[in-house]
């Protein structure tokens, strides 16, 4: 085959590659406007930013401030009643007895713990006045009479339920339960209301058996026992 036949057919090619390479623009086109495209557009996420975690403490709540004590008051006696003489001492347990009024009071730091009427001694056998305290305290024991029998101031054996020695000599704090009136008058002779007579102690400081026995489980061997006008 001679050279100028191939140069031919090699043009011939050549044209043909470019009507087929122009055919296909033509088929493809402008693209139509409204119509979907089959690509899926990629989506980049966006990588969230991490925050520290706070560090966790070993209280889960609020701390508050812890308040500051107050400093307690001081306390103050309680001022006596009227008609109450005040406390003969600042301190301790003490018992006194006014022998005008026939009463007993009974303070505990200078605060009146309680009171209750009395009958003291007799004018011929008067109660003795001064600072004492109790000297022996003494449950159920009989008194007997240091004077004879025929004089006026005998007396039969008699059975006590609360006694508390406050001066040797036989000198007592106790019931007298034989006795029908306390307080005011008692240790003078007084008439009673049906008719008999009766009048004070022979020295001692007499009371009903209910303030005895509160008298003798609340004081202490060696209280002070102070018994005044």
């Amino acid at each position: 085959m001679s050279v100028k036949i191939r140069r031919f057919v090699a043009l011939l090619l050549f044209v043909a590659l470019l009507m087929a390479m122009a055919a296909c623009g033509a088929n493809e086109g402008p693209a139509q406007p409204g119509a979907a495209s089959t690509r899926t557009p990629i989506v980049q996420e966006e990588t969230p930013t991490l925050l520290p975690s706070p560090t966790p403490t070993s209280c889960s709540t609020t701390p508050t401030a812890t308040p500051t004590p107050l400093p307690m008051p001081t306390p103050t006696p309680t001022p006596a009643k009227p008609g109450v003489p005040p406390a003969p001492l600042p301190t301790g347990k003490v018992i006194l007895v006014s022998l005008s009024k026939q009463w007993l009071y009974a303070y505990d730091d200078g605060i009146l713990a309680f009171n209750n009427a009395v009958e003291t001694g007799r004018p011929e056998l008067p109660t003795p006045t001064g600072r004492f305290s109790v000297l022996e305290k003494v449950r159920g024991v009989t008194f007997t009479s240091p004077w004879p029998i025929g004089s006026p101031y005998y007396y039969e054996p008699t059975y006590i339920n609360y006694a508390l020695l406050f001066k040797a000599g036989g000198f007592y704090l106790h019931d007298a339960w034989w006795h029908v009136k306390f307080g005011p008058g008692s240790n003078v002779p007084h008439q009673l209301p049906n008719g008999s007579w009766e009048t004070g102690s022979h020295g001692c400081v007499g009371m009903p058996i209910p303030d005895a026995k509160r008298l003798y489980e609340w004081v202490p061997v060696g209280t002070p026992v102070i018994i005044r006008d």
